[in-house]
């Protein structure tokens, strides 16, 4: 069981970055996995309106990202060159940062859109997931890196 909790969590931190393909499901898209629909008893319509949530926010996420990427790109630049200027690098930081924001809380909102559609025992379920990956992640840190505490 803790297994299959712990897969579900992965397909879950998946959804909220929106990347990649899971289990052959383009996209991230969770909701699509049917053990994931059947683990927390998507009915079909619940189905169709997270998709129609995702497919309305995803053009804004891919936006946001290439804005990042971009201000990642003229940051690494500034940073890398031999004559660094502090002031120009402290802006492009921050214009990096807040294209990171922007992103991060787009994704949040839709993630929060999405959340609505589930009923109160299926965001119940979703959070056991996300926290089962996260103990499952602080584990394995633990054990790559020997005295390392948990986070108080």
């Amino acid at each position: 069981m803790k297994r299959i909790l712990a897969s579900l969590a992965l397909i879950f931190s998946a959804a909220l970055a929106a990347a990649g393909p899971i289990d052959g499901v383009p996209d991230g898209k969770w909701w699509k996995n049917p053990r994931a629909a059947r683990l927390l008893r998507l009915t079909d319509a619940q189905v169709d309106q997270i998709e129609r949530i995702f497919l309305r926010v995803r053009p804004q996420l891919i936006d946001l990202r290439a804005d990042l990427e971009k201000k990642r790109l003229v940051q690494n630049s500034l940073m890398e060159g031999a004559d660094v200027k502090t002031d120009e690098a402290a802006r492009a930081i921050d214009e990096t940062e807040k294209a990171r924001s922007r992103l991060e809380k787009a994704r949040a909102l839709m993630f929060l859109e999405i959340r609505q559609v589930l009923t109160p025992e299926q965001r119940g379920l979703m959070m056991e997931r996300r926290e089962d990956l996260r103990e499952r992640r602080m584990d394995r840190l633990r054990r790559g890196r020997p005295g390392l505490a948990p986070p108080e």
